[in-house]
């Protein structure tokens, strides 16, 4: 069977025998896992805000603070991501997710006790142990909620949550930091005098632990592979062997998307500080700003690229999910090159959304495509791999590229408009190059997997 006929077969799934979940259960896992993804967003973003106090406070400059955005996650990411992919893989996915919830949530919280860069960093680093768990699951539980010509919006709509966190994020943190700007040092119950910008830490991590006690409602699906309820005596496919069977296909993905992901990520802790620094907004202001901007034109991004990539997928464009991925790195490149000759704010508004908008515009499609090509068994830990890829390239190595050549190359703060378009618009190239390339190799791997499905 073809992934055509795959699809097509799917179509009446509302009464078939497959017995799908019911829309009403699987739509509310996708509110529940959107909300989850949100806060770990805020928790992650908060960072953004922070920049000026931070730096302040601990003595560090942009390269270090890049650092603490990006690497601080990947650390760890490295080892326990993929094992808790692996682990989604064959336990139960509804306990992972908790457990990663409530750990990041904590770890949060203890980045308002750092008093040092290591403390932060360690305590950053906590966080993204927690964050590893979510999205590997989560990614896998949607799978087996929504056939495959309804997963790609349900995908997007979760993978909105990134989006929508980080908007939330800059808002919310730029009414606190005005809140507790005329008091730097504040004092709490039992831990006494803190930072302002520690407080901070404190007030949106915490209500994190209410988001894992909703988690624990959620329901596991029976897991499926195509169409197919997978057996419990089915003999498993092995990741090794999957990963071979597609090796080029896997590269090439994780490779495009997490190039992909550089534009997106530089703007994210470098755009507030843009806004500043060479508009002369405060940084509440600039937050604002950024936040209402992301919080608009990312989700309307990711959405509407799920949807085309839906639409596409019906028509019979087996490789929907690929094609969607060229459009947004093409629609990169222009609005990225223009961006740091911009001198007032309604111009770097306007191209703000563009970046934004194409820049999220793939990335509902991202692990919906890898889904095509990978075994139930596998693709929790496939997803790990795709989401270690983003980390280390879009996470820490665009921002902190970013911000090496803006200490080192340019030595001028308010030249870094010119560093993340170096950077960015680079990235957007190779990722345009590299989803080309993908493309007849992922119609390949797709007809491949579903014969096998069959």
């Amino acid at each position: 069977m073809t992934v055509k006929e795959t699809i097509e077969t799917s179509l009446p799934v509302a009464g078939s025998a497959s017995g799908w979940p019911s829309p009403t259960l699987a739509w509310y896992t996708v509110f529940v896992l959107f909300l989850a993804y949100t806060f770990s967003y805020v928790d992650r973003v908060i960072l953004t805000i922070l920049v000026e106090p931070i730096q302040r406070d601990l003595g560090i400059n942009d390269s270090q603070l890049a650092l603490l955005h990006g690497l601080a996650f990947v650390i760890f990411y490295v080892v326990l991501g993929v094992s808790l992919g692996y682990a989604a893989d064959r336990a139960n996915r509804k306990r992972i997710i908790v457990i990663s919830i409530i750990t990041w949530s904590l770890m949060t919280a203890c980045c308002g006790l750092a008093k040092s860069f290591g403390q932060l960093f360690m305590a950053r680093a906590g966080v993204g142990v927690g964050e590893a768990g979510l999205s590997p699951a989560g990614y896998s539980l949607l799978g087996d909620y929504f056939p495959p010509h309804k997963r790609g919006l349900a995908l997007g709509v979760y993978t909105a949550a990134i989006v929508f966190g980080g908007g939330v994020a800059l808002i919310i943190g730029g009414l606190v930091v005005q809140a507790v700007s005329a008091h730097p040092t504040i004092n709490l119950p039992i831990i006494g005098a803190t930072r302002s910008w520690q407080a901070v830490f404190f007030i949106v991590g915490l209500p994190g632990l209410l988001v894992g006690l909703l988690a624990m409602t959620l329901k596991e699906p029976m897991r499926r592979t195509g169409e197919s309820i997978v057996s419990s005596n089915r003999s498993r496919v092995s990741f090794l062997t999957q990963f071979k069977r597609h090796k080029s296909s896997y590269l090439l993905h994780i490779v495009g998307f997490s190039m992909l992901s550089v534009p997106f990520n530089v703007t994210l802790l470098w755009g507030r500080p843009f806004l500043s620094r060479t508009m002369g907004l405060s940084p509440s202001q600039g937050a604002y700003t950024l936040g209402v901007i992301m919080m608009i034109f990312c989700t309307a991004g990711i959405l509407s690229g799920s949807a085309l990539s839906d639409r596409l997928l019906k028509q019979g464009h087996i490789d929907a999910t690929i094609r969607v991925g060229v459009i947004a790195a093409v629609g990169l490149v222009v609005p990225l090159a223009l961006f740091p000759f911009t001198t007032t704010i309604t111009p770097a508004c306007f191209l703000l959304a563009m970046i934004l908008y194409f820049g999220s515009f793939a990335f509902g499609v991202a692990p919906a495509a890898l889904q095509f090509i990978t075994q139930n068994e596998n693709r929790a830990v496939m997803t790990s791999l795709y989401l270690l890829g983003v980390s280390f390239i879009g996470l820490t190595a665009g921002p902190t590229l970013t911000g090496v050549f803006t200490d080192y190359v340019f030595k001028d703060k308010a030249l870094v408009g010119y560093s993340a378009a170096i950077v960015s618009v680079s990235a957007a190239v190779f990722a345009a190059l590299a989803f080309l390339y993908l493309l007849p190799r992922f119609r390949k791997a797709a007809d491949q997997e579903s014969r096998l499905w069959g």
